[in-house]
């Protein structure tokens, strides 16, 4: 329809009237409102179409009535817009309550995020814009014009200031929920906690609207006044190989908080603010760099959620509880998880923390070690672990893993590695030769190792648990096909392995065809106990198949084995409901209440390529609660390690024995 010239000079006069008390031009931003969608809104006519259609006009030189931008004179600062407009009789717009508004949040949500000691460097990148929606008015029999909530949106990642130099500097990592009440036990714990480690707390943000009818309102952003100095709304990068990303605003109802960002951090360490607790091990592609972890904080705040589904099953997941950050004097991060009980109190290593007093000195229930693999054993992860190195026996080395911590249990997985007699290299002469000239062709020899290891970790006050792994049936499958027949050495120790497992065969068949319980065996636990009877009660087995509980954790299931014949996967244990701490993978990892522990050595030959395996234990505290520490470079916490080397003379002699 052809329209009229009054009606086109009408038209853009309606709009460059706008464009003079503050609506800001078409395609621009900063006045009350866009002047065209604001007649638009008024009138019900396409104002933006019909000034494209004059400009168009202009273009082509033809008769047009094209809006004269210049005419626009930016609106006063929010500051300074009032209700005086009252005072000459005149009522703000809805457009003026819209942006009035808007400004209002701004200012909050730029106070919010600017007034902790770790202010948002950036806050420019928060965008708050006023909102209008159109709506029928039956007092008036028509539509009328009315304020919205302001809408919000980033146009940058938000940030603090990064922390260049972080040696020997130690953080604690929570997670909070606006709105939601602080658990002030655990809060007091926490402070005292700090300042034990000379520690700062970092607590990071996430909203969550509990209003039914008001799921997604920007404006409820409280906090508990505690930890107004603590909030961290950015990502704060600390040296070259963390960071703490508090603008991750996630919803603590989401039932994987980081499994879309394992890359987010691009090969640094990080920690998410979250209630529920998850980490992943992110593969490294460099064999000399250790797969680094992206994790989950824990919460300070208690749950608050609506009462649906998503609501309800958070709340069975959320932890009260923090991450322990530390940096030793070589920049190396060390990371770990604790984890609070409803009166708030909590473990972390040998300390105990409790009415906002630290013990130390506290053994721990169990810990899960690295996959043990001897043969393949790390020299400086085995003394940081242990104390002292298999290869050799010569130094020792004071405060280590297991001398600090003092577990109760000491769990093994995959302790034999099968090197020699792999079934992978079976005809593989080179690999053959290999083992020859390094003196690591006897079977026997690894057995002898492995009852070794056994011994020198066990004790009359700590109880070993082997959790059967593949590679410890490896060597039943040795015996079975015979292969030990031609394997030179190997030979008549093999014919003894083959004689036990017959004899076993024999009792099972025999118990099986008089309906009576078959009998356990371990071929690797008979030939073990066969060169180490002293062994005797310091070491429990727990075949293949079996269930080991420790205060209702079940660590006796190495990994590689799931449900109905199928193979073990994290995502499947953690679908049975049933809290599990295993081995298997190598890479650490927690998921719902799977806790996954690392390998003591990141080169066993075959893992070529990225790698998400790491150097992870798995601690198993008095109350139940676990965490999981990754070695760094030989290193199991930020302190340098204390090493004892015996006299010269006395080394000779202990060699010669």
């Amino acid at each position: 329809m052809t329209l009229s010239t009054a009606e086109r000079a009408r038209r853009k006069k309606i709009v460059e009237d706008l464009l003079q008390i503050g609506y800001h031009p078409q395609g621009q931003r900063g006045g009350l409102a866009s002047a065209t969608k604001t007649a638009e809104r008024r009138e019900g006519i396409n104002y933006p179409n019909w000034v494209r259609a004059e400009e168009a006009l202009k273009r082509k030189r033809r008769e047009n009535f094209a809006v004269d931008w210049s005419l626009y004179v930016p609106p006063a600062k929010a500051a300074t817009v009032t209700r005086g407009s009252e005072e000459v009789g005149e009522e703000l717009s809805a457009e003026d309550h819209a942006h009035m508004r808007a400004v209002s949040l701004s200012s909050e949500v730029t106070d919010l995020i600017t007034a902790s000691k770790y202010p948002v460097v950036n806050p420019e990148a928060i965008i708050i814009d006023s909102y209008l929606v159109r709506r029928y008015d039956r007092s008036v029999g028509g539509y009328v014009i009315k304020e919205g909530t302001p809408r919000t949106w980033m146009t940058d990642t938000l940030r603090v200031a990064p922390i260049t130099n972080p040696r020997n500097r130690n953080f604690i990592f929570t997670g909070a929920q606006n709105d939601a009440p602080i658990h002030e036990e655990f809060w007091a714990n926490l402070q005292a906690y700090a300042a034990y480690l000379d520690a700062e707390i970092v607590v990071g943000p996430w909203t969550y609207e509990t209003q039914w009818w008001a799921e997604n309102n920007p404006t409820a952003r409280a906090y508990a006044t505690e930890l107004t100095p603590y909030l961290c709304f950015g990502q704060m990068k600390i040296g070259d190989n963390f960071m703490f990303c508090g603008e991750m605003n996630t919803l603590p109802t989401a039932s994987q908080p980081i499994s879309d960002l394992v890359t987010y951090s691009r090969g640094r360490w990080a920690v998410f603010p979250h209630a529920k607790r998850q980490l992943k091990s992110v593969p490294s592609t460099d064999p000399n760099i250790q797969a680094h972890q992206v994790m989950t904080s824990g919460a300070v705040t208690r749950p608050k959620v609506i009462p649906r589904k998503a609501g309800v099953k958070s709340i069975f997941h959320q932890v009260v509880g923090a991450t322990v950050v530390q940096f030793d004097e070589e920049g190396d991060v060390f990371c770990r998880q604790i984890t609070a009980g409803e009166d708030g109190a909590f473990y972390d290593l040998d300390a105990h923390v409790e009415d906002g007093e630290v013990t130390t000195g506290h053994r721990v229930k169990a810990i899960t070690w690295a996959d043990i693999h001897v043969r393949k054993l790390d020299a400086a992860n085995t003394m940081a672990s242990f104390g002292w190195d298999m290869r050799g026996n010569v130094g020792y080395q004071r405060n280590s893993v297991i001398e600090v911590l003092n577990p109760y249990f000491s769990i093994y997985h995959d302790i034999f590695d099968n090197e020699p007699g792999n079934h992978h290299h079976v005809g593989d002469n080179a690999y053959s030769y290999e083992m020859a000239i390094r003196g690591r062709d006897s079977v026997e020899g690894e057995v002898i190792q492995c009852g070794d290891f056994l011994l020198r970790t066990c004790g009359d006050d700590r109880q070993g648990v082997v959790a059967e792994g593949n590679h410890d049936l490896a060597l039943e499958k040795y015996a079975r096909e015979a292969r030990y027949r031609n394997d030179g050495i190997n030979v008549r120790f093999g014919l003894q392995l083959e004689d036990a497992y017959l004899g076993h065969v024999e009792a099972r068949s025999h118990a099986i065809d008089n309906d009576l319980p078959v009998p356990r065996f371990s071929l690797l636990e008979h030939a073990i106990r066969m060169k180490y009877p002293q062994l005797g009660d310091k070491i429990r087995w727990c075949h293949d198949g079996y269930s080991y509980l420790i205060d209702g954790i079940e660590v006796g299931n190495h990994g590689f084995r799931g449900a109905n014949g199928a193979k073990g996967t994290v995502a499947g244990f953690a679908r049975m409901g049933r809290k599990m701490t295993i081995g298997d993978k190598h890479s650490p990892e927690i998921n719902e209440g799977v806790y996954v522990a690392g390998a003591m050595n990141l080169r066993h030959g075959y893992n070529k390529g990225p790698s998400g395996w790491a150097v992870s234990h798995v601690v198993q505290y008095a109350d139940g609660k676990r965490a999981i520490i990754t070695l760094q470079k030989g290193k199991w916490r930020p302190e340098k390690p204390i090493i004892r080397m015996p006299a010269a003379r006395e080394a000779v002699a202990h060699s010669v024995a």
